[in-house]
């Protein structure tokens, strides 16, 4: 599905300015396009071979074509994803994948390009997927993370979180955070389109 199949959604942005903790200009943030694999390579081309190494458990040069496509391959309902972008510029993504197995659980993964890490756009993220997350079913989180990712625990820590090993990484369980500072009933509408359109068949 091409952007150009969801302008709703598009138009439907939520924006965050003046929230406490964050440190950025106004940030808009929407649902990433179905297939818009443009705008997860951008993200990702913004992030060191260390963020990269966090982020995804392992040595990442590129992403290749496959697992690109995954990553776009959103519904925004088991898989949604939203795009944070500071003046028109993607900036982050936030990422959530309910369980096979237990569908109120959600998988979270965040990616903030580093220019602008360390300045609340991952507890801004964090946020928002919940929102549309718990409005896609789930009640908990499931956090994966390397033991060397400082920033991700520290988000998790305030929900309770007590990590535990996982093999090469360390896993955690939480509730869903109370969202404050954010217009929820924009991120869920949003989030609703999003849902919508993903299903809409392609137009020839």
């Amino acid at each position: 599905m091409s952007p150009a199949t969801m302008p709703a959604v598009a138009a439907m942005t939520v924006r965050a300015a003046h929230r406490p903790g964050l440190r950025l200009p106004a940030v808009e943030l929407r649902p990433l396009t179905p297939g818009d694999t443009g705008t997860v390579e951008e993200v990702f081309a913004g992030m060191s071979a260390e963020s990269r190494r966090l982020r995804f458990l392992a040595p990442l040069p590129r992403l290749g074509r496959r697992f690109l496509e995954r990553l776009a391959d959103v519904d925004h309902d088991r898989h949604g994803c939203w795009v944070a972008a500071v003046g028109g510029a993607p900036v982050g993504l936030g990422r959530y994948v309910l369980l096979p197995t237990e569908p109120a659980v959600a998988e979270l993964a965040l990616e903030v390009v580093d220019a602008v890490q360390g300045h609340g756009l991952g507890s801004l993220l964090l946020d928002v997927v919940s929102v549309a997350a718990a409005d896609a079913g789930a009640r908990r989180l499931l956090w994966v993370t390397d033991p060397a990712n400082v920033r991700v625990r520290r988000l998790a820590r305030p929900l309770g979180a007590r990590f535990v090993s996982g093999g090469s990484a360390l896993e955690a369980r939480t509730g869903l955070p109370a969202v404050r500072d954010l217009d929820t009933d924009r991120i869920v509408r949003s989030a609703r389109a999003a849902r919508s359109a993903a299903v809409l068949p392609a137009v020839a």
